[in-house]
């Protein structure tokens, strides 16, 4: 868990926009707490995607998500667009904690901040990450 969460954009070196959909609204007329993880691993897979990580299905080496958690600070809705923020917060030799806040149309101030672990595994069990994408990862890192 962040245990000071950092709420503004510009604490984040890579953002994402994503569009909020129709029925990512609950009964409640608000984003669902759900869609929130969804768009953190949308930016996480991304992110991975355009350091030339995506790593199949079948390979022996997967990233597997260790644990996530978010805290809101304000709603969100359709027709919104959310700016979602990324920074590396923790870099280990099998794990990488990805910090993600996002940001309601216009605003500076995060309206949901969060983070998800990945961990590295080879049939199973954790497994040490190759060094180009570590030294690619770590230009996120704060």
């Amino acid at each position: 868990m962040l245990e000071t969460p950092q709420r503004a954009l510009a604490a984040y070196p890579r953002t994402v926009q994503l569009t909020t959909r129709w029925f990512d609204n609950d009964a409640f007329g608000h984003m669902n707490n759900a869609v929130h993880y969804q768009f953190f691993d949308t930016t996480v897979n991304l992110l991975l995607r355009d350091l030339d990580n995506m790593q199949a299905p079948d390979s022996d080496e997967r990233f597997l998500v260790a644990e996530t958690g978010c805290r809101y600070f304000a709603e969100m809705a359709y027709p919104d667009l959310v700016t979602v923020g990324l920074r590396v917060g923790h870099l280990g030799r099998s794990s990488i904690r990805y910090d993600l806040a996002m940001f309601r149309n216009d605003e500076t101030t995060a309206a949901a901040v969060g983070f998800l672990v990945h961990v590295n595994t080879a049939a199973g069990r954790p497994a040490r990450f190759c060094d180009d994408l570590r030294g690619k990862l770590g230009g996120y890192l704060v």
